[in-house]
């Protein structure tokens, strides 16, 4: 038997902003009325599973609840009405998998007192002929209620359910839905159909799932070839039109052609070919570019690692990805410390007397392209592995999307190893456009971005909104606006895009055409994606979009099952070709996020980012499942902090939260306790220990020592007492 708590919580339903003392309150109404007869239906086919009708509305009307209840234990209030007073009881709902033909037979849980705003009303006695029953009798909403459903049959044997709800508080269309699943499984309950003995009975509205369907029907032809093979074919026809744009150097078509050649063709001699990975080890530079395109040139497939990481960090991820080969640059190889046994290549130094001519490919489109490690929740990172089809699907798509051709040029402001560089390095490449590289930074420089995209020409951009903030921010104080005359496209990916920014940036260049992207690494650069119009001023987010070529998005609950609209769950991407083909020597972490789905009959992979459809079918991010954070686009699992932070001796255990005091830039901050061997550590010394393991970005802005980390109802460390946010 489930736990019978007595202080179960309200249905988790969906909810707008509540509405000010002022306004005044207002109600909806949904009136719902079955086919005649229904009631004896129902009453024949309870009394065949040991129940009564009544029951049997009551634990459907707990169905409907559960569909749209983000919970899947509530209570909720239950008052039932004779022919002379009325009788109220609390009801409970567990998800514990009962089919209705028991879960109706289950008691009430006790007396209702105030505790959910969610009433359902039964008056199922039977009326007398042309009269209804006396409204005097049938309660009223409370002006708490968030959801009054009332109940009552006719002398036709037709039942009535009438939905009402504060106007202000419920999404459009919310209620009517759930009206109109109430009744369809009423009629299906009094057929004795299936649904008796189902485990969830499917209540999602059939024009939800069709307008789904019709949103993930994007089925397009696949491009050919490899990521790197346009370059062959632009230096054939275009050898002198601009590739590579830097400061100080422009590389034309066919001379990134023939350096790709010489390192590709070295590489090879040194043992590079399909399923092996190569590293890429340098700072923003021409040089970048010709050593992407150079690794695929020889068969391999790249792995990009900061060359500001640690030490330590260097070396586990080479080791992790069985890298013997480093391609860096001269000025990153005299600085970084290299573990031993590295055979480093340096692009501007290690090729000039190489061949440089034709290199044929050695892969396949569904040979690996790249594999970029992202942080991981156990403490190890996890390397994504993207093929050449999985790619070139996801920058056909933007291409065609936008119009890119050989005129555009695209300003590169991702790090290599961050995903959406993938555009930026072969997306561009495959059209014969040019890609705009900045100076190496340890800073972002928004003032050199705005000279550098004027003196080029930039007409694209793609990047994280935090850096478009720098850059409008920027060209907004100084005046200089024109500088970015030519471009026309902007794509925000890897994280949220503010309300405010897309006509910030119409203001700066009303050309601008503002795009909201996004797609986990798994996913394949870019997987969704929207065109930003006119942003209501009320607005509190910009949605993220509809599924791109070869995808489809699934938002599901806890039990794999879709959810309504408006109604929050996880986002599950599927696609023959336009996953990752999983995690590098990981196969268990593979199994466990790229799966088969029941009742879909397909691949997903289950990102842990949360969202909900609207009723035009676009998706809307709400955030992450676990802990996971991002941090200026780039992905952060917590868990590896917190087990960096364990290795110290002084640290018995340690929780590592999100800040979010101010939303557009969230501050990591630890909490540890301390080891009880009587060690000590100042919260300087444990950062500085971290700075030694972790990037940069990963290092929390403070630590705090904890006699004891708080811990919530369920025996779980209370993350959210720990960022002073309440629950809820």
């Amino acid at each position: 038997m489930p736990d019978r708590h007595p202080t179960a919580p309200p249905p988790a339903l969906p909810v707008v902003t509540a509405r000010t003392p002022e306004q005044p309150l207002t109600w909806g109404r949904a009136s719902r009325v079955t086919g005649p007869g229904v009631w004896d239906g129902l009453t024949g086919a309870a009394r065949a599973h040991g129940v009564t009708a009544g029951q049997a509305v009551v634990a459907a009307f707990g169905e409907v609840l559960r569909t749209w209840s983000t919970t899947q234990r509530f209570a909720y209030i239950h008052e039932s009405v004779g022919e002379d007073d009325v009788v109220a009881a609390q009801r409970e709902r567990h998800g514990d998998g009962r089919p209705i033909a028991e879960r109706a037979a289950l008691p009430d849980t006790g007396a209702p007192g105030d505790r959910s705003p969610v009433v359902l009303v039964t008056a199922l006695h039977r009326p007398r002929p042309g009269e209804p029953v006396a409204a005097a009798v049938v309660p009223a909403p409370r002006p708490e209620s968030l959801l009054h459903v009332r109940v009552t049959r006719d002398e036709r044997g037709a039942v009535e359910a009438v939905w009402r709800w504060p106007a202000d508080r419920c999404p459009p269309g919310m209620a009517e839905a759930m009206a109109d699943a109430f009744r369809l499984l009423l009629e299906r309950l009094g057929a004795n159909g299936p649904e008796w003995t189902a485990e969830h009975p499917r209540l999602v509205p059939g024009e939800q799932l069709a307008l789904r369907a019709r949103t993930n029907a994007t089925r397009t032809p696949l491009p050919r070839g490899l990521l790197h093979t346009p370059v062959i074919e632009q230096a054939r026809l275009r050898p002198d039109a601009p590739a590579v744009i830097t400061t100080g150097r422009v590389l034309g078509y066919g001379e990134l052609n023939s350096r790709m050649n010489q390192v590709g063709r070295r590489l090879r001699e040194l043992g590079a070919r399909p399923g092996r990975l190569v590293a890429v080890v340098l700072d923003k530079g021409w040089e970048q570019i010709v050593a992407l395109h150079g690794v695929l040139a020889s068969g391999a497939a790249y792995v990009p690692i900061d060359p500001a990481v640690p030490a330590e960090r260097l070396r586990r991820l080479l080791d992790q990805a069985q890298a013997g080969l480093v391609v860096t640059e001269s000025r990153t190889d005299a600085r970084v410390t290299w573990p031993d046994g590295v055979r480093r290549l340096r692009v501007d130094a290690d090729f000039d007397s190489v061949d440089d001519g034709p290199l044929e490919p050695v892969q396949q489109q569904t040979d690996l392209a790249y594999v970029i490690f992202t942080s991981g929740s156990t403490g190890t990172p996890k390397g994504v592995m993207v093929d050449h089809r999985g790619a070139l699907n996801a920058l056909h798509d933007v291409n065609r999307r936008v119009g890119m051709g050989p005129d555009d040029r695209c300003l590169a402001l991702s790090g290599i190893w961050f995903d959406l560089s993938v555009y930026d390095t072969f997306g561009v490449t495959a059209v014969g456009g040019a890609v705009v590289v900045p100076d190496p930074s340890p800073y972002p420089d928004p003032h050199h971005w705005a000279k550098l995209a004027d003196a080029a020409g930039v007409t694209f951009v793609l990047a994280v909104s935090a850096l478009l903030e720098m850059l409008a921010a920027h060209l907004e104080s100084s005046g200089e606006r024109e500088r970015i005359a030519r471009l026309r496209t902007v794509i925000q990916a890897g994280d949220v895009l503010p309300v405010t920014l897309p006509d910030r940036l119409r203001a700066l260049n009303p050309r601008i055409r503002v795009y909201n992207g996004g797609g986990p690494a798994e996913s394949c650069v870019l997987s969704v994606i929207h065109a930003v119009g006119r942003v209501d001023p009320a607005a509190t987010s910009i949605p993220l979009g509809r599924p791109m070529a070869n995808q489809r998005y699934h938002v599901l609950d806890e039990r794999l099952r879709p959810c309504p609209v408006w109604v929050p769950g996880e986002i599950h991407i599927a696609s023959e070709v336009g996953l990752a083909q999983g995690y590098w020597r990981d196969a268990a972490r593979t199994a466990a996020h790229f799966r088969p789905v029941p009742g879909l009959g397909e691949r997903v992979y289950a990102s842990g980012d949360m969202a909900r459809y609207l009723p035009d079918g676009t998706l809307e991010i709400l955030g992450r499942k676990d802990f996971q954070v991002k941090i200026q686009g780039v992905r952060i699992e917590l868990g590896e902090i917190e087990a960096a932070l364990a290795e110290h001796p002084a640290v018995a255990s340690a929780v590592v939260v999100a800040d979010r005091a101010v939303p557009e830039l969230p501050l990591l901050r630890a909490f540890v306790v301390a080891a009880g061997d009587g060690r000590a550590a100042a919260p300087d010394e444990l950062r500085a220990f971290l700075a030694r393991k972790l990037p940069s970005s990963l290092v929390p802005a403070d630590v705090t020592f904890l006699e004891r980390l708080p811990l919530n109802a369920n025996g779980k460390v209370d993350r959210l007492a720990l960022t002073g946010r309440p629950a809820g």
